[in-house]
């Protein structure tokens, strides 16, 4: 697997420090360390925070073909609630 940084990527909304209105940064901790400093809009900002768990589904779904996919349901719903900004 490939080594992402560690923790929970999310979205901030940073208009103050760029100046700009629809500006966003991705962290992944607490601390605000950035995986992304500049994303221009929510919608993007969301999918670029999920965009580390929607990689490790899909592996794990193709290092496992023989699993019923239905059993990922709930977990790839997560997901895309993530991806659009609903969590």
């Amino acid at each position: 697997m490939n080594k992402f940084t560690e923790g929970e990527w999310k979205a901030f909304h940073r208009p103050e420090a760029y100046g700009q209105p629809d500006i966003y940064e991705i962290h992944w901790s607490e601390d605000g360390e950035c995986v992304a400093e500049v994303v221009h809009g929510e919608a993007n900002a969301n999918v670029m925070a999920a965009a580390k768990d929607m990689y490790e589904m899909l592996e794990r779904m193709y290092n496992n073909p023989l699993e019923d996919p239905t059993r990922y349901r709930d977990k790839i719903g997560e997901i895309l609630i993530k991806a659009r900004g609903e969590a």
